[in-house]
């Protein structure tokens, strides 16, 4: 048996997400599936490339290793591929259209009129998380290199286009090698009890949460969330108890049980008894950006994409 494609993409998207199940909804197959190509990358290599456990998995040396393998031989093999197809060089390739992404509800119109653009390509949605790498030994607090992680993921997932959340004054201009528009700006959320003292409040200021318990739930799925919440606050200094949450479900429980405040970005799951205000500073006033590659042939048609998104999610009275 030998080492298939697919394997790698799998073992890259595990990489990505941190969890089997994170995965498989990146690649659009079942779960199991993924399990299968793990354990066949696993027979083929006599490697053990995954660590499972309560937090998801996570990427042993070997397979950090092979992961590296992966990333440079994935673009080449796609490269490849790709001069089989006959394409239309101003648009995507006739079988799909590939967009990285972050959860927003922006997200849904971004689909609709790229399938009404290009109505013969399949739209596949790649999960972003982590766009912006922490800096070594800071925790979720700080950015460093920001974007590089997003320029990566372009390079090695073949992307057309990615929707990501961005901070003016958290995270520092986008790299130049790429090129972005605006689709809407919106501020994060505090989520409380319908009883707490900022919740009747039409919009929050960070200087309100000073000495509050603030819930950060856990997890990469939740990273940027932590370190653009973290990184306001103590660019506003100001001073929060921090308390951790292993899922939403358990953070919101806890913001109804010991009062505390829920960050949170649009839109957030429902969660009985908590009711969600809008953060009004500058610092946790976010972009949602169309981003793709400067010279590619999106480059030519995301600006009109973007323009097109931006008017939809304006008239919904979104934007």
């Amino acid at each position: 048996m030998d080492i298939e494609v697919q394997d790698l993409r799998v073992l890259r998207a595990v990489a990505d997400t941190g969890s089997l199940a994170g995965a498989a909804r990146a690649l659009g197959v079942s779960q199991a599936g993924v399990t299968r190509r793990i354990q066949h990358l696993e027979r083929v290599t006599g490697l053990v490339v995954l660590r499972r456990d309560h937090q998801g998995a996570r990427l042993t040396a070997a397979g950090r290793l092979l992961l590296l393998c992966a990333d440079e031989l994935l673009p080449k093999i796609d490269r490849l591929l790709a001069t089989g197809r006959h394409e239309d060089p101003a648009g995507p390739s006739a079988e799909r259209l590939r967009i990285g992404t972050v959860p927003t509800p922006v997200l849904p119109l971004v689909t609709a009129h790229a399938r009404a653009l290009f109505p013969r390509a399949d739209v596949e949605l790649c999960t972003i998380l982590g766009a912006y790498r922490a800096s070594a030994g800071a925790g979720d607090a700080q950015a460093a290199d920001s974007g590089t992680d997003l320029l990566g993921f372009f390079r090695a997932h073949r992307l057309d286009l990615a929707v990501v959340r961005h901070s003016p004054v958290l995270d520092g201009p986008l790299p130049e090698l790429l090129e972005s528009a605006v689709l809407a700006e919106e501020d994060m959320l505090i989520g409380t009890a319908a009883d707490h003292r900022l919740a009747q409040r039409p919009s929050i200021a960070l200087s309100d949460l000073d000495g509050e318990m603030c819930l950060l739930v856990g997890g990469r799925r939740h990273a940027d969330l932590r370190r653009h919440f973290t990184a306001a606050a103590r660019h506003a200094d100001v001073h929060v108890e921090l308390r951790w949450a292993s899922d939403e479900a358990e953070a919101a429980a806890l913001a109804c049980a010991v009062r505390g405040a829920l960050p949170a970005y649009p839109l957030p799951a429902p969660a009985v008894g908590v009711a969600y205000t809008p953060l009004s500073d500058a610092s946790t006033r976010h972009r949602l950006l169309l981003v793709w590659l400067p010279g590619s042939p999106a480059a030519t048609w995301a600006p009109g994409l973007a323009d097109t998104v931006r008017e939809a999610y304006r008239s919904e009275g979104r934007a």
